[in-house]
């Protein structure tokens, strides 16, 4: 587990915890560090990021107990509406899989949740996938379905603990997602934007146009600009908690 702090204190009650992507079989990145250190230096918050445990020597049962308790030492700590939970690909997955599971568990949930490129389905059934398969040159759905299956151990990829897009979404408090126009995993997560606003949840949506899977963790126009999206939020949070 990595904890991660200013080098000068800022007076920020605002923590963030972090999943990291890598579909469930492999760990950060140099690109997550580089987010991380942004998010570091944009927002005084302090962030906290666990290299859970991973397929295929490990399944979600081994991941969701670290990073239970994890959550739970956090929010003993930290007041839960200064919490950011906050996750990239698979890890955007994980973190609204937690959400959920916390929620049935009548736990605090934490002031936001931040899904970037979030996966939702690991059995990627969506039908609109087709049509992006060609467009996204980083996901490639078999494989996907591969590490899906061994990060699952033997339970139905239909769990939402696996496939949250499954897993409620009332009540979770504030979700913001972001989204490539040209990852397959967009297909869910207009899904997910279309099931929350059928039933009047709290998520805000923002899809950028052509872009790829992971964008947001590189260096493109487009990528600086979610950044920023992403530092003013948190922000607007942390302001919205001192008052």
């Amino acid at each position: 587990m990595f904890t991660l702090q200013p080098a000068r204190a800022t007076g920020s009650r605002t923590h963030i915890l972090y999943l990291h992507g890598g579909a469930y079989v492999q760990s950060f990145t140099l690109p997550h560090w580089y987010f991380l250190s942004g998010l570091l230096k944009g927002t005084g918050a302090g962030i906290t990021a666990p290299d859970y445990p991973l397929a295929p020597q490990h399944t979600y049962r081994e991941a969701f107990a670290m990073v239970e308790s994890l959550y739970k030492q956090l929010i003993s700590v930290h007041d839960p509406s200064s919490l950011v939970l906050m996750g990239d690909s698979a890890g955007g997955g994980f973190a609204l899989a937690l959400a959920q599971k916390m929620k049935n568990d009548h736990m605090p949930m934490p002031g936001r949740i931040i899904l970037l490129s979030p996966w939702l389905d690991i059995a990627l059934e969506n039908p609109a996938i087709k049509a992006l398969d060609n467009k996204d040159p980083f996901l490639g759905r078999e494989s996907l379905r591969q590490a899906g299956k061994l990060y699952a151990g033997g339970t139905s990829p239909d769990h939402y603990l696996l496939s949250p897009i499954n897993g409620p979404l009332k009540d979770l408090g504030s979700i913001t997602v972001f989204a490539g126009s040209h990852e397959i995993l967009s297909a869910d997560t207009r899904k997910l934007k279309a099931m929350a606003e059928s039933i009047g949840a709290d998520l805000d949506y923002y899809e950028y146009a052509d872009m790829i899977h992971g964008w947001i963790l590189l260096h493109f126009p487009e990528s600086q600009q979610a950044k920023q999206q992403i530092i003013d939020l948190i922000l607007k949070m942390e302001d919205r908690n001192q008052k």
